[in-house]
């Protein structure tokens, strides 16, 4: 059966089976350094989304060049690896995952890779909330990354991997993290601020996928529902559609919000359904486009704080 993309097809070849990617792992290990490897700098980081390159990247400085596997705009959960990511992540010295089942495509390149590689599982020793929805009872949600208090628990285990890869730059890798602490605390007090001005009874967030609900924990916003579930794999039924239309009514919510990486078709049919607008996109599973301004983590939440707070009756600017 041929496999559905309910959030339009990736950019990336799609189909490649998970053998030719792993013999592609080990041929990258075993055959001759590429002109790429040969120009690249010696200390390489791999990690899995662009969201943990730029924490990575705020850690290590320009000590380290760090590369994201799933590119800006694609979403993670439906992405299929190519060969050259498997050389990738055998010529790197040091691999950065979410984990909770987010990259499950990851596995056979790390068991396939040069024993002993670091890797660094950013929600080690995080407590993460269950899904209860259909398909995925039971299962950890992964987006811990969307509340920055958990966030600065991702760059703490980030600057704990490169400083045991890399222990004469220790000092260096503490203090950039420590300044990048500094700011996540400022974008939480600034969040914070932002969703205090939407009125108390519109604080009820529609989401396309349930990226968002650790975001509406620290911040008090109730998730009323998502078309998809924490993956976006599996197409939603027109029962779970209707569903949802009648919860937007119900909870009397103002707007719906569509994300970057999921076509918005589904949300704006939910939209038009429930006579209700669709805000601004918010940015979930990946960063901005360059230029956007939600280019960086601390952008991108702060995007995504302004929008949410626009649609939903607060004030989007001081």
């Amino acid at each position: 059966m041929q496999r559905r993309f309910p959030h339009g097809r990736p950019s990336l070849p799609q189909g490649l089976p998970v053998a030719v990617v792993v013999l592609a792992v080990l041929a990258a290990g075993c055959g001759p350094v590429s002109s790429v490897s040969q120009a690249a700098p010696r200390r390489t980081a791999v990690t899995t989304i662009s969201v943990l390159a730029d924490f990575t990247r705020a850690v290590a400085g320009d000590l380290v060049q760090v590369r994201s596997l799933v590119g800006v705009g694609a979403d993670p959960h439906v992405y299929e690896p190519v060969p050259s990511d498997a050389a990738a992540v055998a010529e790197a010295d040091i691999v950065v995952r979410n984990g909770l089942g987010l990259e499950v495509w990851l596995d056979p390149f790390i068991g396939a890779s040069t024993p002993g590689r670091p890797v660094v599982t950013a929600t080690d020793g995080l407590e993460p909330l269950p899904w209860k929805g259909v398909g995925h009872a039971g299962d950890p949600d992964p987006h811990m990354w969307m509340d920055p208090v958990l966030a600065a628990d991702y760059v703490r285990g980030i600057r704990d991997g490169l400083a045991e890869r890399w222990p004469r730059h220790s000092e260096t890798f503490d203090r950039n993290a420590g300044r990048y602490l500094a700011r996540l605390r400022g974008l939480n007090r600034r969040i914070a601020g932002r969703v205090a001005t939407i009125p108390p009874a519109s604080r009820r967030l529609v989401t396309t996928h349930d990226a968002f609900r650790y975001f509406g924990r620290r911040y008090g916003l109730a998730v009323v529902g998502t078309i998809w579930s924490v993956s976006t794999e599996r197409e939603p039924s027109a029962h779970e559609v209707r569903r949802l239309v009648d919860a937007v009514e119900a909870r009397g919510v103002p707007t719906v919000f569509v994300e970057t990486t999921i076509n918005p078709e589904l949300m704006h049919q939910v939209a038009r359904d429930a006579g209700v607008g669709v805000g601004r996109p918010l940015y979930g599973d990946s960063l901005g486009a360059p230029g956007s301004g939600a280019d960086t983590y601390l952008g991108m939440m702060a995007a995504d704080a302004r929008r949410i707070a626009a649609g939903l009756g607060g004030r989007a600017r001081p």
